[in-house]
């Protein structure tokens, strides 16, 4: 079951829209939003994640990639902000998911029907390194 969050989150990447990797010299930020429904009961207990129509996630991971080569996972100390249109900002926190050479961050966050969010996620690669940061919006549902 385990690999089954790895799997569905590479997914996500691979199927990312074109504003979804943004390059920073030989690093890539990976950034996507998912509903957190599409995890399965076992998989969300798993990692202490709700299971809700109004609760989505916020997936980051950082790549480095050679020439020919494969992407590898790097580690990174991310953050990231949600804004709603009345301008309340809510700081997410993130979890560490490592599965083989794999690492990602989750974020869980709330959201309502029909409500555009701003997001403002950085990821440094050490504490006093520059950070790489995107900002991105959201048009969300709750189903």
């Amino acid at each position: 079951m385990k690999w089954f969050l790895g799997v569905f989150t590479a997914l996500l990447v691979s199927f990312a829209h074109a504003d979804q990797v943004t390059e920073f010299g030989p690093y890539q930020l990976h950034y996507n939003t998912f509903e957190s429904t599409f995890l399965t009961p076992q998989i969300a207990n798993q990692y202490g994640l709700t299971r809700s129509k109004g609760r989505g996630l916020l997936n980051v991971a950082v790549t480095t990639q050679g020439q020919g080569a494969l992407p590898q996972s790097q580690r990174a100390i991310v953050s990231a902000k949600v804004t709603n249109l009345l301008g309340q900002i809510v700081s997410l926190e993130f979890m560490t998911i490592e599965e083989g050479d794999s690492i990602y961050y989750l974020a869980p966050f709330t959201k309502t029907d029909d409500e555009i969010l701003k997001f403002t996620v950085q990821a440094k690669l050490s504490a006093d390194s520059q950070p790489m940061t995107v900002t991105f919006q959201r048009h969300v549902y709750v189903d």
